[in-house]
């Protein structure tokens, strides 16, 4: 999901007219004359940002202030700490912070004295580890087979108006029990979105032991459901690709995006650096369901590894106008498993892939860096704002979408951010 923020603009209009007569002569009539006062661009805030601090602890905290470009940004004296490690997602202008070792959600919005504070919560059984959104109003969670488990999974709807539960079904993707454990897998679901009456639901294909193998990377599935599901819901299809390997990465939200115009786009790494194992043979790439279809288009696919000489495409958000802005691991030869999410390989770069056309343009002044969990970002008048990790320092980065360029900013004092919101427009 993306939200486009346009702040600060005042248009005003003011039209004169006037009319005056003279003698053994018709009226004389003035045209009205309209003075427009041209937009005012102001700097966008306030901001809040989940925020992970440094030290044995990691606490986590929900921090909002005035600028994230002028000052450094911290969690000194300030922000709503939160329990543990946790999944932060904005649909509309509310945040869930979604706990994943303590079975809380918690939601947060701007309340009347035009303060960020918390709107509600509520509990589940099993941690919450994919999400998404419809229309920006409602946020749809739901819980995946951690343990290899057999289990039918649950699918949470929640009101982002009030950050209240209002439906709570059980539902199956894939299973195959051959009731010997590790012979046989069950679906980890890699996306959650809404088209229509259709829910699609990208997934891996995992072993069934919890030791999360990945016996089938070398195709893509993705699960279509009638939306909204009913309690014991099933697909009412499953499709396939062989191009490529299984859909999304865990801990990124965004493996599949959707467009204005309704095109389903989905990503595909396949590397032992997202936790593959084994790692797919196929290329990683983009594929494409067309809108008003529920096929892969047999005719779309943008092959990564080949536009970039080898590189993987490992996080990417829709940014508009059939673009999107994205992560591209650049060389993983040396990686370790799941070291695309450790600070020790600094080889990812940032890009914008035009998803049409198949181009990819490096931003410029963005620095090889790592990025782990991903937080679906938030367009505000037309830039998007990073926390770029490259080693040892986190910096805030300012992208500006339209020139494909960004601006280094102020330094995060801290592990990372998880995200930057903009809770108030």
């Amino acid at each position: 999901m993306f939200k486009l923020k346009t702040l600060g603009l005042l248009i005003a209009a003011l039209t004169l007219t006037a009319c005056g007569s003279s003698d053994n002569n018709e009226k004389e009539k003035e045209k009205e004359k309209e003075v427009i006062v041209q937009p005012v661009a102001v700097e966008p805030g306030p901001f809040s940002f989940g925020f992970k601090i440094t030290g044995d602890e990691k606490t986590e905290y929900l921090v909002t202030q005035e600028s994230i470009t002028t000052e450094a940004l911290t969690a000194d004296g300030t922000g709503i700490e939160q329990q543990g490690w946790n999944f932060f997602y904005p649909v509309g202008n509310t945040l869930f912070i979604t706990g994943y070792l303590h079975n809380q959600a918690t939601s947060y919005k701007v309340n009347a004295d035009n303060v960020v504070a918390k709107l509600a919560s509520f509990e589940f059984t099993n941690a919450l580890e994919m999400f998404g959104s419809v229309d920006d109003k409602i946020l749809l969670a739901t819980d995946a087979p951690r343990d290899g488990n057999h289990t039918k999974r649950t699918l949470y709807t929640v009101d982002a108006e009030t950050g209240l539960v209002t439906n709570k079904v059980t539902y199956s993707i894939h299973d195959l029990d051959t009731g010997t454990p590790g012979e046989g897998t069950v679906a980890y679901p890699m996306g959650l979105v809404v088209r229509g009456d259709s829910l699609f639901m990208p997934f891996h294909k995992m072993d069934d032991a919890g030791n999360w193998g990945t016996p089938e990377a070398n195709k893509a599935f993705v699960a279509i459901y009638d939306y909204p599901l009913t309690e014991g819901a099933t697909p009412k299809s499953i499709i396939t690709d062989d191009r490529t390997s299984n859909i999304g990465v865990n801990g990124s939200t965004t493996g599949m995006i959707k467009t204005e115009g309704g095109d389903l786009y989905t990503l595909s790494n396949g590397s032992i650096a997202v936790g593959f194992s084994p790692a797919s043979t196929k290329p990683s790439g983009i594929l494409r369901i067309n809108k008003d279809e529920t096929v892969f288009d047999a005719n779309y696919f943008f092959d990564i590894e080949k536009a970039t000489d080898g590189g993987k495409i490992f996080i990417f958000d829709y940014i508009g106008d059939n673009k999107a802005l994205a992560h591209i691991i650049t060389d993983d030869t040396d990686a370790a498993s799941w070291g695309a999410f450790s600070k020790k390989l600094m080889t990812q770069k940032l890009v914008i892939i035009d998803l049409v056309a198949q181009t990819i343009t490096d931003v410029a002044d963005v620095p090889l860096h790592s990025k782990r969990y991903s937080s679906p970002i938030e367009i505000m008048d037309g830039k998007v704002y990073l926390g770029i990790e490259t080693g040892a320092e986190t910096f805030v980065y300012v992208v500006d979408i339209n020139s494909a360029t960004a601006t280094k900013g102020v330094e995060i004092k801290g592990k990372t951010i998880k995200g930057f919101y903009d809770l108030y427009h």
